[in-house]
């Protein structure tokens, strides 16, 4: 399944250059109204919920930001030149035994310009610099896009069942109301014993609060998509969808791994931390050998000389000799190549947990067959018609009704967190979310 690494590299390559060509053109960070009500399917959906997600935008706004840096980089000079000048007047009184005393005057002016330039590569290594890190902030972008993406996947999969849910508890208080009005009428008529009336009753508290508790996450839930897409959100239960993960990808373990190493933008993101450290460190260097000005200056000196020259000023590396620096930008590096592992350790992890998660999950769902559903449901209808017509005892209907429903309801916590572990593993592989299929 998984393919050469130089053609995640390749892939990756034409994703950067596409990126930096649509944001130099055209940037959506503006849109801060930015609607989702016409998301025609749940991966616009999701898609839509990042670009209005502060996050995302945080990180757009810090690539516009790095794409000053570069600009900065390519000035060809550090500063701006230095501009100064002066003029005297100069007076000199002389005595002449035939004359007398004269005095003679002269105006002293001295115009100089001083222009700093970069020396030792600077420049070049600033812009390497600047390059590089608008690079790993669109790996740092995609990472944040991708984790926000799937977690409103998760968020959209996790409503949809917690709807359902609600329904299920909703359908089971109805029904120990139902027995609940029997239980009194049969206490009435003296064919039941009190204790049934307590028992219903007992049984009604236990099936609200699981309602209760059904609603109230279903509700933090509506409300949560709804802050994410700006609009209020209702359950349409004939756009309910399954997810199913591609069926080639990999059975071993280490091949899993290592599509994820090739595939994850934070694995390209740590590589391009090194390299940018490295960088830093060389520049750290070159600044031990200072930038020179260059002078030019013109002066009418003493009386009508005029005096044209030039002048080099480099500054003495004595007291700071960026050894400190040196220090601190070397331990960068290593701190960088230490982050690398650490994330490569996390993914690796995130991998086998994910996996680990959906393969349990795949066995679990396989008791929960159709067939069963389906019986399970015909069976609940039956014990309802028999409590009505009074042909069960309470206690026992109140058992066979909890077993029935809590198996549904088993049933819907299993198939969300099997959707959900799809969804999970496909993000840690590092795979796009248009790689699952839909079932409806």
């Amino acid at each position: 399944m998984y393919l050469p690494k130089y053609f995640y590299k390749l892939k990756w390559f034409v994703f950067l250059v596409c990126f930096i060509f649509v944001f130099s053109t055209k940037t959506n960070s503006n849109d801060t109204n930015l609607k989702c009500q016409n998301s025609n399917s749940i991966f616009e959906l999701s898609l839509c919920i990042v670009k209005r997600h502060p996050d995302y935008r945080l990180e757009e706004i810090k690539l516009k930001e790095i794409s000053g840096r570069k600009k900065i980089a390519s000035y060809y000079f550090p500063s701006n030149p230095t501009f100064s000048g002066y003029l005297a007047n100069r007076s000199v009184e002389s005595s002449n035994q035939f004359l007398g005393s004269s005095v003679s005057s002269a105006n002293n002016f001295q115009v100089m310009v001083n222009q700093e330039i970069f020396t030792n590569g600077k420049r070049e290594i600033a812009i390497q610099i600047a390059d590089e890190e608008f690079r790993s902030q669109v790996f740092r972008l995609e990472s944040i896009k991708r984790i926000l993406e799937f977690e409103a996947l998760k968020k959209l999969t996790r409503y949809r069942y917690l709807y359902l849910e609600k329904e299920n508890s909703n359908n089971s208080l109805q029904l120990v109301k139902e027995l609940k009005k029997i239980s009194k009428a049969r206490i009435n008529e003296g064919l039941s014993p009190g204790i049934d009336e307590s028992l219903s009753e007992s049984e009604e508290i236990r099936i609200f609060k699981l309602w209760n508790q059904t609603h109230r996450s279903f509700e933090n839930a509506k409300s949560e998509l709804e802050v994410l897409l700006g609009e209020t959100i209702e359950f349409n239960e004939d756009t309910a969808i399954h997810w199913k993960i591609p069926t080639d990808l990999p059975k071993e373990k280490s091949d899993l791994v290592k599509i994820a190493f090739q595939s994850r933008p934070e694995i390209f993101l740590t590589e391009k931390e090194i390299e940018l450290a490295l960088l830093r460190h060389n520049e750290v260097r070159k600044q031990k050998i200072p930038n020179v000005s260059l002078g030019a200056f013109a002066q009418n000196d003493g009386f009508n000389e005029r005096v044209v020259g030039g002048m080099l000023t480099l500054p003495l590396v004595i007291w700071r000799d960026y050894e400190g620096e040196s220090m601190v930008s070397a331990s960068k590096i290593e701190s960088s190549k230490e982050l690398k592992e650490s994330v490569s350790r996390n993914v690796k992890q995130e991998v086998l947990f994910a996996l680990t998660n959906y393969l349990t999950l795949s066995e679990e769902i396989q008791l929960y067959d159709e067939k069963k559903m389906q019986r399970a449901e015909f069976d609940l209808k039956n014990l309802q018609e028999a409590i009505q017509f009074g042909k069960i005892k309470i206690i026992d209907a109140i058992n066979h009704q909890r077993i029935l429903l809590q198996t549904k309801l088993n049933y819907l916590n299993t198939k969300s967190e099997y959707e959900i572990s799809q969804i999970e593993l496909i993000r840690v592989l590092g795979l796009p979310t248009h790689s699952m299929e839909i079932q409806k």
